[in-house]
């Protein structure tokens, strides 16, 4: 007997978990324009919303023609499905420069938030100050927090979180560092390439703030000088255990980085190409829009759940 199985061809996805701060914008900037008219920003209505992976799921199903999906609003742990192979992507950021990134970002807002009024009327070093008394959720391990536990915060991490961290940077598809934003890219376009022949990842950076220093990761004199010594101590250990999974992440894309034929030669060559995309000063393609309707179908499937 031979039997032919009519079955539903293996659909690819790419997946990125936008954690703010972290490059997220050139992310969906570098993925519109590989998968024009295929990628989506996926949102809930409300800005504290959060998307799981049965809304990943429920979305993608609904849209056939989608290749790459990019989410403010989307938790870990990423989905599993018969027939779609989910590749995710998250970049993380030394703690510190993020933070000191967010505080800029909000500081040159016209948004009505807490945080910005916060940021247009202090100091970094008093911005960070009431964060910490009023906020510790922005200011303490919030890359771990996000990976580890959909982002809820609780209590303050502990070991056991960062180890559930650690395990999700070690079986992401593209885990990604700002600090190694390019090897992160030549890492990504090797190990994409059997399920994207076509994909290209070079890139125009995107919202960069004017003026922002470009800080050393990790210098404890540079943040020192910018927090003062007594609260750059206390930032620190408030975020061991990010700082520890920034540098786990960073051994986990060296370790595959190693295993890429040529790698430097591919480097050079995406930085070549990054050049010359530069000079053409092509635009971002516009995301494909999406509704945020996306939340209420969830809401309304797990009240029928009666979850």
């Amino acid at each position: 007997m031979n039997v032919t199985m009519p079955v539903v061809r293996t659909r690819y996805v790419i997946v990125h978990y936008h954690i703010f701060k972290n490059g997220g914008s050139t992310i969906e900037y570098i993925l519109g324009r590989a998968f024009p008219g295929r990628f989506a920003t996926v949102h809930g209505s409300d800005p504290d919303a959060t998307l799981d992976a049965a809304d990943l799921v429920e979305f993608v199903g609904q849209h056939p023609g989608i290749a790459a999906v990019s989410s403010h609003h989307l938790r870990y742990p990423k989905p599993l499905s018969r027939r779609t192979v989910f590749f995710d992507c998250c970049f993380l950021r030394d703690p510190l420069a993020r933070l000191y990134s967010t505080y800029h970002h909000f500081r040159r807002s016209d948004a009505d938030s807490l945080c910005a009024r916060w940021a247009r009327s202090y100091s970094p070093r008093e911005f960070a100050m009431r964060l910490i008394d009023e906020a510790p959720h922005q200011v303490s391990e919030v890359q771990v927090t996000q990976l580890a536990n959909a982002g809820a915060f609780t209590r303050p991490a502990d070991e056991q979180d960062l180890e559930r961290a650690t395990a999700v940077i070690r079986d992401m598809a593209v885990p990604g560092l700002v600090e190694m934003f390019e090897e992160s890219l030549v890492v990504a376009e090797y190990y994409l390439r059997p399920a994207f022949p076509a994909l290209r990842l070079e890139y125009v950076p995107q919202n960069v703030g004017q003026g922002t220093p470009r800080a050393p990761a990790e210098s404890g004199e540079y943040w020192g000088g910018v927090w003062g010594k007594e609260l750059y101590e206390r930032l620190v250990r408030m975020n061991e255990m990010d700082r520890e999974l920034v540098r786990r992440a960073k051994r986990e894309i060296l370790r595959r980085l190693e295993r890429v034929p040529r790698a430097a030669d591919k480097l050079a060559g995406l930085r070549s190409r990054c050049a010359r995309l530069a000079l053409t000063c092509e635009p971002a393609r516009v995301p494909l829009a999406v509704v945020p309707a996306v939340e209420e179908q969830a809401r309304v499937r797990r009240s029928a759940a009666g979850d």
